[in-house]
Order: structure tokens, then sequence, then C-alpha cells
């Protein structure tokens, strides 16, 4: 199976595929590493980073999950961006319905997500996680990152169009809808690392409605909430790393916002199943 990344032109693609794969990997590695264990990520998008695990850390099975049909891309983006003719035969990819039981598909030593967790709806946050901790192995380990967090600098996700700092925070929704929609035509890079939400052919009007629609969309969670969906859901934080922004924050919105919530843009957790109580512990609970 021959393949290399070494002509792709394609910025974005050749970072997740190579950068993203090497930090998760590296997370993993205190826990035994990801050769010959069984994986799943949810929320693959068009599956690079799958692609690039399975072929590069050579997981026994490695499952990809998505909710967009931007999954069926992954063996074009691979044969034009790396010269893969064939998908391995340790990666399976699967487009499931928000919400969807992850039970069908098997037990994994290792799940991991990556800037997926903004755009899971509210309500379904603490099921997103109780199906994620049902089919997580005895001892497995849940790599999550998140960045920008809603709140932050540029938590709209819309920075490269709206270059105002936390803008999505002090703008009256109709004018930073206005401000999106004046902004100056995408370059075609940042297109191609928009493509999980933005089809490459849409004409400009779609693609700031797809923009937009990201936008609004996104769950506008901060990491104490995220923690707490996590914990009910059964599982605890054995690792913890976080981004901050250390911009000078307009008063305006300082005057509103917890400034740990404005500045923090990032999380990156390791996860495992809570441990449950000790025997000593309960007969305590008991008196």
């Amino acid at each position: 199976m021959n393949w290399t990344t070494q002509n792709c032109e394609d910025e974005t693609y050749s970072h997740k595929f190579n950068d993203v794969v090497r930090i998760i990997s590296e997370w993993f590695e205190a826990h035994g590493g990801v050769a010959d264990k069984d994986v799943l990520e949810f929320g693959c998008g068009e599956a690079t980073v799958a692609l690039g695990l399975a072929l590069q850390k050579k997981p026994q099975r490695l499952v990809g999950v998505e909710i967009l049909d931007v999954v069926f891309k992954c063996a074009d983006y691979a044969r034009k961006n790396m010269g893969l003719e064939t998908l391995p035969n340790n990666l399976e990819l699967y487009k499931i319905e928000p919400g969807q039981r992850l039970t069908d598909l098997g037990t994994f030593d290792f799940i991991y997500t990556w800037s997926v967790f903004e755009h899971v709806r509210r309500d379904t946050l603490q099921d997103a996680f109780r199906s994620i901790a049902e089919v997580l192995r005895p001892g497995g380990v849940v790599f999550l990152q998140i960045s920008p967090l809603f709140y932050s600098r540029d938590g709209s996700h819309l920075a490269p169009w709206i270059n105002q700092p936390w803008g999505h925070l002090s703008m009256e929704h109709d004018v930073f809808k206005e401000t999106l929609w004046d902004a100056p035509a995408t370059p075609e890079a940042l297109r191609k690392a928009w493509s999980v939400y933005i089809p490459l052919d849409a004409d400009q009007e779609i693609e700031r409605q797809k923009l937009w629609e990201t936008y609004v969309t996104l769950n506008k969670i901060t990491a104490p909430q995220l923690e707490r969906a996590a914990t009910d859901a059964g599982l605890q934080i054995i690792r913890d790393y976080r981004t901050k922004n250390d911009d000078a924050i307009p008063l305006d919105i300082a005057e509103i916002y917890d400034e740990d919530t404005l500045r923090t843009e990032q999380i990156v957790w390791l996860l495992t199943h809570k441990e449950p109580p000790s025997r000593a512990a309960l007969v305590q609970q008991r008196r």
C-alpha cells in the first residue's frame, strides 16, 4: 500500500494526517499506545485523522463515526492528497444519526474526539458521554480536545472572516451576521480547511449560510460545564491541559463574563471510567 504526504499541497489535510495524529498518539503512549488496539474516533469528519492513525500507528481496528456525509469523502481525499488508492483494512467508517448509541460497533481500548464536542447539542451532551462510556473497555481512556471554546477570543469559529476579538460577545446578533456577509471572498486554502462544513463548489452565499449555521449551533459550553457532563456520565479526568489567551479583554466584555471563561481557548483531557467507591467509603456513607 503506497502513499506519501510529501507532495500534499493541502496544509490542513497534512496537519490532520501528521500533526494531529502525532498529538493524539503521544497522549495515548502512557497507556500502552494504540498499536494492535481497538480505537474509536467520535466525530471523524472526512476521517483524515482516522486514516492517519490507522496507517501510521497500526491499531488492530479503527472505527470512525460521523453524522455528516463528508465521512464518505475519505477515500477521494486520500487519493488526491497522498496517492492512496485503497483504504486500509483496519479502518471502518460509518455515518450515524445524532444521538445514536455506539454499542453495535463493539468496545474499544481508546476513544478520541478532536474539535467536536462544541458542536454537540447541549441537551445531548451527557448522552454523548454516556454512549462513549458504554463502549470504553475497563482501563481504557478517552482523549477529548476542544478549541476554541465559545467564550474565548475567537470562540465564534468565524475569526478568519470577522477579525474582532470577542466580537461575537460584543456585537448585536444582526450586526455580527452582516459583518460575516460583508467579509471579503474566502481564500481557497481556507475553503479547503472548512470543507467539512462547506462544499468546495458552493457559491459565496451558500458558504456564508453554512458558516452562520456552524456559528449559531455552537453549544456555548464552558470547561466546568463540560466536566460536569462527563462526570455525570461516569467518566473522570485523569489528565487536564488548557491553553489561555492573554490579550487585553474589552471592558464591556470583562464587566459581564468570568475572566477564566474568556481566556480559556482550548481544553485537552484524558478521561477514564470513574473508580467505584471503596468498601470503606461505602460503609462510611451508610453510617
